[in-house]
């Protein structure tokens, strides 16, 4: 009874720290609940227990109780010297028993009856989480494929319509070789009449009969002919304005969102009330860089302050009089909230965004220079000064509202570089 008793007290719930009382329920026998019990362990688990292990764990796992503490009383020993051995065996065979637990379950035990239960609770929660996740990415997997066959769709059509043109165009060219052909046949037999006519005078009946004739059939020819020619010239023009098509204005879309600018549908900037998300930004920038370099290359110039490397949305920017080694990063994927309002960035990642942001506008700035330049008529629709566009800042410290106005500022001043540079692929004139 004292190494009962004690028993009692050795072990406590590992998450509320409150005694536990290994108590045997009702309708529930266990081999080794009874040897603790009686102290008759075991020095080794036969087959049949190492079967019969993981039902004892379980049942083991509901033999405890939380006691208060008036309950617990705290008994004088008796036959100390006699009961320490097996006192110490039963401890060490329950400290066991729970070791086995603890690794097959992941959880620290024992635990008593409430701490099981609340136990059972958050994993029940944590299952319901998971399961919601899994729904979440299978209908995220399902809209991807719907873009992708969209998109097949799409590829096939046009490779349909190019089909369609190619045939077209060899249907006319066809028709054009026929009416040659019969053109010269119309000329062997109008020289022949003409002959026969000098000749046979006593067939002048039947010779104009002949030619009334042909008359009619040259008057029918004449009306294929004419609808032939008016193919021809529609043919033609729809050639002449595929030559003056200009692909950046459908590459590069450039329009506005309220307060924001897009280009291919990204916002630049951020307002406190509709906080646009970096990855977007970053996106932006990453096509505002590569349309910049697109139009220098289209007009064959060469920036003579910057090095441009569009990346998509990791773009960079170096100073190519200062540092030319050094690349800007012209992206921000900081987890913390970019802008302080009282105007200054804290890292150094901040700085170099900033820097290249100073780069770009100086770059636009550049090429629009060299625009007017060489056109007279041209000229950007927002003055640039420094680091300020319509004396807003580039740099990502200002106010958003300010920092939003000038990225929308520098977006009208692609518009109207990407307008000019069409004009200048479509007359074709040199540059200086």
């Amino acid at each position: 009874m004292a190494a009962s008793g004690e028993l009692e007290q050795v072990f406590v719930c590992q998450e509320c720290q409150r005694a536990l009382k290994i108590v045997e329920r009702k309708g529930v026998k266990d081999s080794t609940l009874q040897a603790l019990k009686t102290g008759e362990l075991p020095t080794y688990l036969d087959e049949s227990h190492k079967k019969k292990e993981g039902d004892a764990i379980k049942r083991l796992a509901e033999s405890f109780v939380v006691l208060s503490e008036s309950k617990v009383v705290k008994r004088p020993p008796e036959n100390v010297v006699g009961n320490n051995t097996n006192f110490h065996a039963q401890v060490q065979a329950l400290s066991k028993i729970f070791e086995v637990i603890s690794d097959k379950c992941q959880v620290d035990c024992p635990l008593c009856d409430q701490c099981s239960i609340d136990l059972q609770r958050r994993l029940r929660d944590k299952i319901r989480d998971v399961e919601e996740e899994c729904k979440s990415f299978q209908r995220c997997i399902d809209l991807l494929k719907k873009e992708d066959l969209a998109k097949q769709h799409n590829s096939e059509k046009e490779k349909e319509e190019e089909e369609r043109e190619k045939l077209l165009s060899m249907e006319v060219r066809r028709q054009i070789e026929e009416i040659r052909k019969e053109r010269q046949r119309m000329r062997k037999q109008t020289k022949q009449l003409e002959e026969d006519s000098k000749k046979l005078d006593e067939c002048e009946r039947l010779f104009w009969e002949e030619y009334q004739e042909y008359q009619l059939e040259l008057a029918v020819l004449q009306d294929t002919q004419g609808a032939l020619q008016q193919k021809i010239e529609i043919t033609q023009q729809q050639l002449e304005q595929l030559k003056y098509t200009n692909v950046y204005d459908d590459a590069f879309y450039i329009s506005s969102k309220g307060h924001f600018g897009c280009i291919n549908g990204f916002k630049l900037g951020r307002t406190s009330s509709e906080p646009v998300g970096w990855d977007e930004i970053n996106a932006a920038l990453g096509q505002v860089v590569l349309l910049l370099s697109s139009i220098a290359k289209q007009v064959q110039y060469e920036f003579q302050t910057v090095i441009l490397q569009p990346l998509g949305s990791y773009s960079r920017i170096a100073d190519r009089k200062s540092s030319p080694e050094i690349f800007n990063e012209l992206y921000n994927y900081s987890s913390s909230e970019f802008f302080i309002r009282q105007g200054t960035s804290s890292s150094s990642a901040g700085k170099r965004f900033n820097t290249a942001l100073s780069l770009l506008l100086r770059a636009v700035k550049e090429l629009g220079d060299y625009g007017s330049r060489i056109d007279s008529s041209f000229k950007l629709p927002k003055t640039i000064s420094g680091d300020k566009i319509e004396g807003f800042s580039i740099q990502a410290v200002a106010a958003e509202g300010d920092w939003t106005k000038a990225l929308k500022y520098l977006l009208l001043d692609l518009k109207a570089l990407l307008a000019w540079c069409s004009q200048h692929s479509a007359s074709g004139w040199k540059t200086r």
